[in-house]
């Protein structure tokens, strides 16, 4: 099968099970997939070739995924980055809507995230302040 996307997709979720079960969906559907366990273990992968996007859990230990964001952005990552959450707050809704910042929902309903990177509706964040 060959590959949708030039560059890899980034998954980072705290759990096992979510983060195979998306990678193997989208590796089904022909991306590249790199798996990442915590926002600290992908953010070690900066400076580095920016990949396709960002797909990054909320809720995790240490660093919640609004956290890795904003330490990509400050990196000058500007891949696009795509909020996971299964318990989405009136707060995470408003600042991701500030920032456009797309979210979805777990239990993961995969038909947005596959809509979103068919559209390419995903795009790249802002430049990095200096």
């Amino acid at each position: 099968m060959s590959t949708l996307l030039p560059s890899p997709i980034y998954v980072v979720d705290d759990d096992p099970a979510v983060l195979h079960s998306l990678c193997f969906l989208l590796e089904g559907e022909g991306h590249r997939v790199e798996a990442f366990g915590s926002g600290a273990c992908v953010l070690a992968a900066f400076p580095g070739p920016e990949p396709h996007c960002i797909v990054v859990d909320y809720v995790m230990p240490a660093m919640d995924g609004i956290e890795v964001f904003r330490r990509l952005r400050a990196l000058g990552v500007r891949a696009p980055v795509v909020l996971m959450t299964g318990d989405p707050g009136a707060s995470v809704r408003r600042w991701a809507g500030e920032i456009r910042l797309p979210m979805i929902e777990k239990p993961l309903a995969y038909e947005p995230l596959l809509a979103m990177l068919a559209a390419g509706s995903i795009v790249p964040g802002p430049e990095p302040s200096p």
